[in-house]
């Protein structure tokens, strides 16, 4: 019974934050110049995650400013908060998130950038995008998994999406995200957003949760280099992604056994 009441404690507080973000969004965010509405999504996703109980540790140094291709593991939809708390970031999201109720909006005022992974065309348009995106200087975030795991392992990356930082020349930083829990500091399963999870659902789960952390780690930036192919890219960037998330569950043992 516990549980349940700070369940809906929690619940309570969350629909409150998200209304009052949704009535900015709608209404409130016309007059801002693209800066100022950065930093609103900016403090608005650090303000979602203190609501839900979620302490970000960061581990090493995260790029200012682009142009910039972020690549990371994905292990949840808190994901994007997450960048999103640390720098205006533009995200390459699946098509249907454009429809979800409140959420498509948020995800239009962070200028998200839809794909259809069905239409090939599409794909190959949205690189276009996402070149012409990262030439203006923006910092663009891809999870090249192309889904969900439970952060136990990396699994390989798709090459597609990185034609984008060939292409513009950009810049490539990636990371690594590990959830744990905040009094053992052992990762956890929780908050993953995988299979046959609905928002709802996982909404629900992570609200049992009194507390928690999301650990990222940065490696460096690694500049352009001539003549590097996609899949080059996307096989160096997976390798890296690999040792550091290697480098968190490592932090993790080492933390657990100290408690």
């Amino acid at each position: 019974m516990k549980m349940l009441f700070w369940r809906a404690f929690k619940l309570m507080r969350l629909l409150g934050h998200l209304f009052s973000g949704y009535i900015k969004v709608r209404w409130g965010w016309h007059g801002l110049s693209p800066e100022q509405a950065q930093m609103e999504v900016l403090t608005w996703s650090k303000t979602t995650l203190n609501v839900l109980g979620v302490e970000v540790k960061v581990y090493g140094d995260m790029a200012q400013a682009g142009p910039l291709l972020l690549v990371s593991n994905h292990i949840s939809w808190l994901d994007i908060l997450l960048f999103l708390s640390l720098r205006p970031v533009r995200f390459v999201s699946k098509a249907e998130v454009e429809s979800w109720p409140i959420v498509g909006h948020y995800a239009h005022a962070c200028r998200t950038l839809f794909i259809k992974r069905t239409i090939k065309r599409d794909a190959l348009k949205l690189v276009q995008i996402m070149s012409e995106a990262l030439s203006m200087g923006d910092m663009v975030a891809i999870f090249p998994e192309g889904t969900t795991t439970t952060g136990v392992e990396v699994l390989p990356f798709h090459a597609n999406l990185f034609e984008s930082a060939r292409a513009s020349n950009a810049s490539i930083q990636a990371a690594s995200i590990l959830y744990v829990s905040s009094s053992k500091h052992e990762p956890i399963a929780t908050p993953s957003f995988t299979g046959s999870d609905t928002l709802v659902g996982s909404i629900w789960r992570i609200l049992g949760l009194k507390e928690f952390e999301v650990w990222v780690n940065w490696g460096d930036v690694q500049e352009p280099i001539l003549g590097q192919d996609r899949r080059t890219l996307a096989k160096q960037s997976w390798s890296e992604v690999q040792r550091l998330h290697a480098q968190l569950k490592s932090q993790a043992v080492s933390a657990s056994s100290e408690d």
